[in-house]
């Protein structure tokens, strides 16, 4: 079987895992005060689809290539799988133990492995590493709307 395809089959498995897991309209969670600016809500679910795309061809295309080097780069495929995990328990983390700072902690952290891994396969290929641009652009948005969250609901969702 083709690596691709494991990949994605991997990507996939972690992107809809953590869905099945939780779901965001969960009564508590839809209840959390929100900011006033927050119109786009329903976008969001699009926005992770279209990041989580992008981090699975970058996974693809890393592979590939190191693979026609005859070096297949576990490290690097298990730091991919680190940030899918990070990300897909998002969700349970926020509603299932109602923590949005465990929320903010994996969403941080997958952000910032994240900036680590763009600059880490840049060498191996730019676009991979340009796939990781939509994330690292959304990361740091999630992860302060996660803390804003955090202050506008005190004592509802440590």
């Amino acid at each position: 079987m083709k690596a691709r395809w494991i990949i994605t089959a991997v990507s996939a498995a972690l992107f809809f895992g953590g869905s099945l897991l939780t779901s965001l309209r969960d009564p508590w969670f839809q209840n959390l005060q929100r900011p006033n600016w927050l119109t786009f809500e329903f976008l969001i679910p699009f926005i992770w689809t279209f990041i989580w795309l992008c981090l699975t061809i970058s996974a693809i295309i890393v592979w590939e290539r190191r693979s026609k080097q005859r070096s297949h780069p576990w490290y690097l495929m298990a730091i991919y799988a680190a940030i899918a995990l990070l990300t897909s328990l998002y969700s349970p983390i926020v509603v299932e133990l109602r923590s949005l700072t465990g929320g903010l902690i994996a969403g941080g952290l997958a952000t910032l492995l994240v900036y680590i891994l763009a600059f880490v396969v840049k060498p191996i290929s730019q676009r991979a590493s340009w796939l990781f641009l939509p994330y690292a652009l959304w990361g740091p948005f999630g992860t302060y709307l996660t803390w804003l969250l955090l202050q506008l609901n005190p004592g509802v969702a440590q």
